[in-house]
């Protein structure tokens, strides 16, 4: 299957919604730079996905947790966890060339928030990582509505019809 894959001026839309992104959550959450290093992420495009972390339905990012070890020049011996959001470039872009109401700044941001916020859960041990499937349903429901509580703040153009679209919501639906 060809996966289609991000071009160079939409891999800096992906940069500049990371930076926007990042800040918007930090300014939610009120944290630090010093504080995000210890909610250590990174993002892959499709390009750079290695098979694992490839999704081959319509799934727009995952996040995968990695343990890292810091070189022996860095001071701190301890593992830590390094999440890497792997944007799945050909579900975003089938998504932006299948729907009239989704422009690709804002759904990127709207994914980097969605994300940020589930790694944030993660490192403040609000949620585990490893979920049942029974609880998945109303965690993605929270960091949803947390996604569309820090975006609706925002004068992001096309952001409104980005939080309302079937599966931003569906998991809002009782």
């Amino acid at each position: 299957m060809q996966r289609h894959l991000f071009n160079s001026d939409e891999l800096t839309l992906v940069n500049q919604a990371v930076s926007v992104s990042e800040e918007l959550v930090s300014d939610h959450y009120k944290i630090s730079e010093s504080q995000w290093l210890r909610n250590r992420f990174d993002v892959k495009t499709g390009r750079d996905l290695t098979p694992l972390e490839r999704v081959n339905h319509d799934v727009f990012a995952q996040v995968i947790r990695y343990r890292g070890i810091p070189s022996p020049n860095a001071g701190a011996p301890r593992e830590f966890d390094l999440y890497m959001i792997c944007l799945q470039d050909h579900a975003i872009l089938k998504e932006v060339q299948t729907n009239a109401d989704v422009s690709i700044y804002p759904f990127l941001c709207y994914i980097f928030v969605h994300e940020l916020v589930h790694i944030i859960r993660f490192g403040r041990f609000l949620q585990s990582f490893t979920i049942p499937d029974t609880q998945r349903e109303p965690e993605e429901k929270l960091v949803h509505d947390r996604t569309r509580e820090i975006l609706s703040g925002t004068r992001l153009p096309g952001v409104e019809k980005i939080i309302s679209q079937r599966w931003a919501i569906r998991h809002c639906s009782k």
